[in-house]
Order: C-alpha cells, then sequence, then structure tokens
C-alpha cells in the first residue's frame, strides 16, 4: 500500500512540477546575447559590388583604309598572345593584341566621339552604319556581357579552320557577338576574356539553373566557336583590339567585322580598354601628346 502511495505521490509531484517549468520556460525573456548578434551590423548598409568601367568602340573604315588596315596594327602588341592562339586567329581572319603607346594624332581622331552615355548593358544591335559606336560599360568581376559584334542576318555562312580541317556551316538569323568577361588584378591591370560566339536560329524556351534555384529563359541557341576564346591583362591606359584578317573568305573575322557589299562595304574594328579615373585623364584617345582634348568619359 505504501508503494502505491508513494508512486501515486511522484506522479503527482511531477504533474504539478512540469507546467511549473514550463511556465518559467515561457515566461524568460530573450537572450540579450542572442539579440546583439542578430543586430549587429543590421544599421550598417551593405557596400556596393565593385564595377569594373570599360570603354568600348566600335570603328567603321574602308576596306583598304591604310590608318587601320596597317598603322594601327603596327602598334598592336599581338605578341601577347601565344603562337598557337595567333596561328588559329588568323586561319580564322581574326587578330587581336594590345595597344600600350599613345596613340598619334591622326588614329587618336577616329576614336573620339562627340557624346558618349554609361550603360550597365549593351544594346542588341549595332546602330545602322555609324562611322563610331561608343559605349560605356560597368560589369560586376566575372559577370559575362554581350558584345554584339554585327546585327542580326537572316543566313551566315562561316568557314571555320581547325588545325588542317575546314568545316563550313551555314547560321539561320544569326547574330556575331563576344562574350566579355572583366577580373581585377592585384597589380592594377584588368584581366578580359572574349569568346567569339554566334546566337542561331529561332527563340526557344528553356530552364536555366543558377544558384541552387531554376528560371526559364527564352532565347536563341549560342554556340561558342571553340579554340578562338582568349584572354589578355590590359594595363591602366591601353587598350585591346580585335579586328578582321586577310582578304574576305567567309571566315569567322568576315562575320564579325566586315560589311556587306554595296553602300555599306567596309570593315569594323573593336577596341575595348579600362575606363580611366576622373581624377587622371588618360591620354590614349587625346588629340595630341599633351592631352589637351577634352575627355569625355566623364560625360555621365
Amino acid at each position: 500500500m505504501s508503494r502505491v502511495f508513494a508512486s501515486t505521490a511522484l506522479t503527482v509531484a511531477v504533474a504539478i512540477a512540469a507546467p511549473i517549468v514550463g511556465g518559467c520556460r515561457s515566461s524568460l525573456r530573450p537572450d540579450p546575447l542572442a539579440d546583439a548578434a542578430q543586430t549587429v551590423g543590421a544599421d550598417k548598409p551593405r557596400p556596393a559590388p565593385k564595377t569594373i568601367p570599360l570603354e568600348l568602340v566600335f570603328v567603321r573604315f574602308e576596306e583598304h583604309d591604310p590608318v587601320f588596315r596597317d598603322e594601327l596594327w603596327e602598334m598592336v602588341d599581338e605578341q601577347i598572345l601565344d603562337d598557337a592562339l595567333r596561328r588559329r586567329l588568323h586561319a580564322n581572319g581574326l587578330r587581336a593584341g594590345v595597344v600600350t603607346a599613345h596613340l598619334p594624332p591622326h588614329i587618336a581622331d577616329r576614336f573620339l566621339p562627340q557624346a558618349v552615355a554609361a550603360t550597365d548593358s549593351l544594346p542588341t544591335e549595332l546602330p545602322d552604319n555609324p562611322a563610331l559606336v561608343r559605349h560605356l560599360l560597368r560589369l560586376l568581376p566575372g559577370r559575362a556581357s554581350d558584345v554584339v559584334a554585327a546585327n542580326g542576318l537572316a543566313e551566315l555562312v562561316v568557314l571555320e579552320h581547325d588545325g588542317g580541317d575546314i568545316r563550313g556551316r551555314t547560321y539561320r538569323d544569326a547574330s556575331p557577338l563576344f562574350g566579355l568577361r572583366a577580373w581585377p588584378a592585384a597589380d592594377g591591370r584588368v584581366r578580359l576574356r572574349l569568346a567569339p560566339s554566334i546566337k542561331h536560329g529561332p527563340v526557344e524556351r528553356s530552364w536555366v539553373g543558377e544558384e541552387g534555384m531554376f528560371r526559364l529563359e527564352a532565347g536563341q541557341r549560342r554556340e561558342e566557336l571553340q579554340g578562338l576564346s582568349f584572354e589578355v591583362a590590359v594595363p591602366s591606359g591601353s587598350m585591346v583590339v580585335i579586328g578582321c584578317a586577310g582578304e574576305s573568305a567567309s571566315s569567322v573575322g568576315d562575320a564579325f567585322f566586315r560589311d556587306g557589299s554595296g553602300s555599306r562595304s567596309g570593315q569594323r574594328l573593336l577596341a575595348i580598354r579600362p575606363e580611366p579615373s576622373p581624377q587622371r585623364p588618360d591620354p590614349m584617345f587625346s588629340a595630341d601628346d599633351a592631352g589637351s582634348a577634352p575627355d569625355t568619359a566623364d560625360a555621365r
């Protein structure tokens, strides 16, 4: 009998103690240390991500213009790319390099527009047949941006050279472009990667995975031209130049930089350089060596 009574008393004591303990827990104030951990830095705004300002210039010129066919390329260091890559580029009608010297006035004048506007994105097509198109672009490090090299073409025939082999392909509703990425280098230079690509075909919908999520996107198929992408580290005050090499032969370079026949015959050339600091105007595109020409890069 005493054992039964003791067991019953223990059960009642536990039953009474449970709501008391639960009540004590529910009445406790939040831990001030936990609150402090949650509020640390809450009143401090997150720093904005640092972007890389770039200046992009497309210049159109006549097929046999001596300035852009000969003189400019004498100032371009193509040796910055390895031999094998240069051979692949030339075989496909492309050439590229870096200009580090100040341009002579008669060449620098060809890169000076009347006005310029800053933007976070590039247009999907080039204006119709201007002598010069210039954009200021701000890229997040490593984030890709498409640089349209030629307006959409209903039919584009391209002959690709891969070593000793030649492959011909016809693209419908095609747009040649460069996939451009930029990274800041530790020594103050800017590392650029350009990947020649072609968007083509009808607009299709597809699921794209990014940061653990999927989103539905609509766009054309994209084909990167293998073996023709390249990276260069561009010092301050220098620029990358990409253009057409050789005569017209339905090459990759023709697709990207050579206009059609008739009134639009001619070539284009693309120059990319890190935007100069407002406190230190860059003389690269100055009309004279003293840099007396107005700097339009700050007109944003």
